[in-house]
């Protein structure tokens, strides 16, 4: 695989082990639905682990909250000039919307029975990115994409909490703004909890938990490890982070086992037995899981470990630029796939997912490479690429 592959267009500065951390989290959806449908999760041992791995929506939640926020707050901290938010628009616009848009069109004309609504009465609410929004709409269109629907939400909230932050905080000095900001933030992550095991009490099988109100834990792991990062102070935090990567994961890995183990969750994620109790650890672990696995490559000093090893393959690093392609694509095939789990189960259920996952990785590609990479070249203002001062560049390759 040549190595422009798996480079990110030009100007698009990142973090180079989150790429394929969004891999990770794609991987863990396609696994944990095949798995569902397939009744591994229901029948096995190893089923307790893959019936959690749709925390890998939190992994999403976490990163993006990160990676949007943190030129927000880096701003602010650096005194320099706001973001644009018109410019921020665009670029999440021609991001998110292509490429959701080919695969709306061509699943809702091809298996329109499978990703109902898309041409109805109220298309408007899915090509819109609006389901999450009613119980009647959050899991039809592409159901899968009830997580882009709250991201979507996600993205709009966020230049209004930038410029909250900023009227609050104003006048302040550096390290008092990110100590504040970091306070804010994690009594907002309490409140976000109480409120959603409020409603649960009330509403057990609504929407709430799957809405932005309800999700809100979940982006501010990514919003505090963006604080955290722009601020820039080796705390003893940061330096575990830093230093000791493999024992995040460990913590990690302990997240999600006690969200398979210890809670009294059941595997099936529509059963009428999930207690209250259960379904808010789950939410909190689910967060903890997310914040582990990414803090340690947001604060990665360049040694090596076992976890940036693995993220620093070719493999991971490409599946991580067509992941959002493997996410929007992939429902499809878990239900046309479906018969090849009869076979011996770990043997059956392993072929189901590798074929699910090359089927959507073959269409991801053909979405990033033929629209969503082309498309990526007009992220700047008519002309802006062009006309950047060098101290803009500079700034902007500073955020990678």
């Amino acid at each position: 695989m040549p190595p422009q592959a798996v480079t990110p267009p030009p100007g698009n500065p990142r973090f180079p082990l989150l790429d394929p951390l969004r891999a990770i989290a794609a991987i863990f959806v396609v696994v944990t639905h095949t798995t569902q449908l397939g009744g591994f999760n229901a029948g096995e041992f190893l089923g307790a682990w893959t019936a959690r791995l749709d925390s890998g929506v939190a992994i999403f939640f976490v990163l993006s909250a990160f990676l949007l926020y943190r030129p927000f707050v880096r701003a602010r901290l650096d005194g320099r000039a706001p973001v644009k938010v018109g410019r921020y628009a665009w670029r999440r616009a021609l991001r998110i919307l292509p490429a959701y848009w080919l695969a709306v069109v061509i699943l809702g004309l091809l298996d329109p029975d499978r990703n109902p609504g898309l041409f109805g009465e109220h298309w408007w609410v899915y090509w819109g990115l609006l389901q999450s929004w009613s119980e009647h709409t959050i899991i039809n269109g592409i159901g899968v994409a009830w997580s882009l629907s709250v991201e979507a939400a996600f993205y709009v909230l966020l230049p209004v909490y930038a410029a909250l932050m900023a009227r609050l905080l104003r006048g302040r000095d550096r390290d008092t703004q990110a100590r504040l900001e970091l306070l804010i933030l994690a009594g907002s992550a309490v409140l976000a909890l109480i409120v959603r095991a409020i409603v649960a009490s009330f509403d057990p099988h609504g929407p709430f938990g799957n809405q932005l109100p309800g999700t809100w834990l979940w982006f501010t792991g990514g919003l505090v490890l963006a604080v955290t990062s722009a601020w820039g102070v080796q705390s003893r935090a940061v330096r575990f982070a830093a230093e000791r990567p493999l024992a995040c994961w460990g913590l990690a890995f302990a997240c999600l086992t006690a969200s398979a183990w210890a809670i009294g969750m059941p595997r099936d994620p529509f059963s009428p037995d999930i207690s209250n109790a259960s379904l808010q650890l789950k939410h909190l672990l689910y967060a903890g899981m997310a914040f582990f696995l990414v803090a340690p490559m947001v604060f990665h000093d360049g040694r090596r470990s076992l976890p940036t090893m693995l993220l620093s393959t070719r493999l991971l690093a490409w599946l991580g630029l067509v992941s959002y392609g493997i996410f929007l694509w992939h429902q499809t095939f878990v239900f046309e796939f479906l018969d090849t789990r009869v076979w011996p189960p770990v043997a059956g259920m392993a072929l189901y997912t590798v074929l699910v996952i090359a089927a959507a990785t073959a269409c991801a590609a053909a979405s990033y490479y033929l629209v969503e990479r082309p498309l990526l070249r007009f992220k700047e203002p008519t002309g802006g690429a062009r006309t950047r001062t060098r101290a803009q560049a500079v700034a902007a390759k500073s955020e990678s």
